[in-house]
């Protein structure tokens, strides 16, 4: 009965007989050193492989942006020894080639400034780094394409994102106050006109007892590429104040042109919040109450509206919200 190589080298192995075991480690090693020559062999042969080398562009020209996205791989089909290409492909260290932007030659072409460049220009150079002995087969892509457009630039202002929790009876005192409030964005004219302003990445703030400075940097829209900012920071102040809740009694005007109305009751009692420091400012002549009267109103009562309250507090409630009403002649 005939075996297969895995069968007889396992009958071999776990036989006790010491023969069959030597005539096992011999056929193994003669095994090894046939595959290492043929291994040799192959690799002293010529072969070909691809050999990639990367690129980085910098220094564009002065006042001008690149505006598409040239190749930045250099492809080299490379004819040599196996043992030099596996050095070459795996073993030897690609350092970026760089590309000096402002030292192309440009054509203007309608907005645009255009370059086309050689790629031979620095395959001799590159082939020199990589110690090849022999001459490469090709390299691609032959040449690279630059387009480049002039820079403009404008001022936007600055939106802030803040989530804001403040702590227990902390509250703004003021508006925020961003700085600076606007910024100059710099790119290709036709991005800059779709940009009205420029928000800061959202930030969330908690438990805020205090005033504080926030420095945030800017966001620009996902869809616009080549754009800068100007700085590219801003601080947001925060100015905040302990307030306290107070109440105060307001009466309802009548502001109906053609229409004389008695609201029953005849005011209003708003509760409010107010910082310490405002508190003794506050006074019944800063607020104005009324009614909404709509002729042919089936309703029997009137929704309140304030009409004028100071710009230091924060409206709470209003009771009642609705009142009832008469209307009587003039």
């Amino acid at each position: 009965m005939k075996l297969s190589l895995s069968e007889w080298i396992k009958e071999n192995r776990d036989s006790g007989n010491i023969n069959n075991r030597q005539q096992l480690y011999i056929f193994l090693i003669c095994l090894l050193i046939s595959i290492f020559i043929w291994f040799l062999v192959v690799l002293s042969k010529e072969t070909y492989t691809t050999i990639d080398y990367p690129i980085v562009f910098k220094n564009n020209p002065e006042n001008l942006i690149l505006v598409n996205k040239p190749d930045s791989i250099l492809s080299f089909r490379v004819a040599s020894g196996g043992f030099e290409l596996i050095t070459l492909k795996y073993l030897t260290r690609k350092r970026p080639l760089l590309v000096e932007l402002n030292k192309l030659d440009l054509v203007k072409e309608g907005n645009n400034f255009n370059s086309v460049y050689s790629t031979s220009k620095i395959s001799k150079d590159i082939i020199s780094k990589l110690n090849i002995a022999q001459e490469y087969i090709s390299i691609s892509p032959a040449n690279i394409y630059f387009r480049f457009e002039s820079l403009y630039g404008k001022k936007v202002k600055v939106l802030p994102r803040l989530k804001l929790d403040f702590a227990r009876q902390f509250l703004l005192s003021d508006s925020l106050l961003v700085k600076p409030d606007s910024v100059m964005v710099v790119g290709p004219e036709k991005l800059l006109d779709q940009i009205k302003y420029i928000e800061t990445i959202e930030k969330e703030v908690i438990q805020i007892d205090k005033s504080q400075t926030i420095s945030t940097t800017l966001q620009l829209p996902e869809n616009l590429q080549n754009i800068k900012v100007l700085p590219e920071e801003v601080e947001i102040t925060l100015t905040v104040e302990k307030y306290t809740e107070s109440t105060i009694k307001i009466p309802i005007v009548n502001t109906a042109k053609d229409y004389k109305i008695k609201t029953y009751p005849d005011f209003v009692v708003v509760t409010y919040l107010v910082s310490l420091e405002n508190f003794n400012r506050v006074t019944e002549e800063m607020f104005t109450a009324s009614v909404d009267f709509v002729e042919n109103s089936s309703s029997n009562r009137l929704k309140v509206n304030l009409l004028h309250t100071p710009s230091f507090i924060k409206i709470t409630k209003i009771e009642p919200e609705e009142v009832e009403y008469l209307l009587l002649k003039q």
